[in-house]
């Protein structure tokens, strides 16, 4: 009797410990499941937030010119939309229309909300959003702009497109000339600023610097207007460190 009792007990306890383990590893399984499938669910829920747009139809798609900043092929950028960054998503900046779109997963064009975009990352340039009367001048729109520098004097580039119209061969052609519009941070607001005039009449005492720094480095400021303009802005903000 009493061998009896004691082959019951170790059963017993060897059945507890095997069912305790099994517990054990269908709980581990289980998490290590439900751990993955909590992040894909976080980030589909972040993704979804940013895809919540309107759809984006491309209009004169066969023309020769075109309405988006540099190309018109989807270049994979980065975009901090409504406080979470997201990388390598492709898009698309509308410069006609000042909107950037991006590519949703089942291929669909996305028209993002702009008013939640802080700032994209796209072929080399940085686009910030912009308030005017806030971030900027009253008389300057609100939209994205291009940062060109980003020091102490901050310069900005706003560039547009219109879209003009003409026949040829009773045909309607689509055209998108481009202007860009530079404004430099100084004494507390943005000048327009467009010509090598204009630019150093910001900075008076500093001139003959800052026409060197062109002359040094073989910059024609008409023919490289961006990068003359740089230039100067950082020079003149290395010059006017105390």
């Amino acid at each position: 009797m009493r061998i009896f009792t004691t082959v019951l007990l170790f059963l017993t306890i060897t059945a507890t410990r095997s069912f305790a383990q099994v517990a054990e590893n269908n709980i581990a399984a289980a998490s290590a499941i439900n751990y993955p499938l909590s992040l894909y669910k976080e980030a589909t829920s972040m993704s979804q937030n940013l895809y919540n747009g309107r759809q984006y139809y491309v209009y004169d798609a066969r023309q020769e010119e075109f309405q988006f900043f540099n190309q018109r092929k989807w270049v994979k950028g980065v975009i901090y939309y409504d406080g979470q960054r997201f990388d390598s998503i492709p898009m698309l900046y509308d410069i006609y229309k000042d909107e950037l779109v991006i590519k949703h997963f089942n291929g669909d064009h996305v028209l993002v909300q702009s008013e939640k975009v802080d700032y994209f990352l796209l072929n080399n340039h940085h686009f910030a959003r912009f308030e005017s009367g806030t971030d900027i001048n009253e008389q300057m729109r609100t939209g994205f702009y291009d940062i060109l520098y980003d020091g102490k004097t901050r310069t900005l580039i706003r560039r547009f497109k219109s879209r003009q119209e003409k026949i040829v061969d009773k045909r309607v052609i689509a055209l998108y000339p481009q202007k860009n519009f530079f404004y430099i941070y100084n004494n507390e607001r943005y000048h327009s600023v467009n010509s090598k005039k204009s630019v150093l009449g910001l900075f008076p005492e500093q001139k003959k610097e800052l026409r060197k720094v062109l002359k040094d480095e073989k910059i024609k400021f008409r023919k490289n207007k961006e990068v003359a303009i740089a230039k100067i802005v950082a020079k003149h903000d290395e010059l006017a460190k105390p």
